[in-house]
């Protein structure tokens, strides 16, 4: 009979560089920060996005508020007919 042989220890599956920062910093450590810094990154535009968005809407209504005051000036300016027949008197 042989004698038993010693177990050996299993392997880890070794980890992707791809999908695990871990695996790539010890690749290569400025790629790994570089990604956790557009994590980080991503994760702010996240968290900023509703106050980015209340911003944006708000310049949207005071956009139309604009055009729609200057469409109503434009409006009561025709009223008035051709500013050339009266030499440029005004009501």
């Amino acid at each position: 009979l042989n004698a038993p042989k010693e177990t050996t220890k299993p392997y880890a599956p070794k980890a992707n560089p791809l999908s695990n920062i871990t695996a790539l910093e010890k690749l290569d450590a400025y790629a790994a920060e570089k990604r956790r810094v557009a994590q980080r990154a991503e994760a702010s535009r996240a968290a900023n996005k509703d106050a980015l968005l209340k911003k944006k809407r708000a310049a949207r209504t005071a956009k139309k508020a604009y055009k729609k005051q200057g469409k109503a000036f434009y409006a009561e300016v025709s009223k008035q007919g051709s500013v050339c027949e009266d030499g440029f008197m005004l009501d």
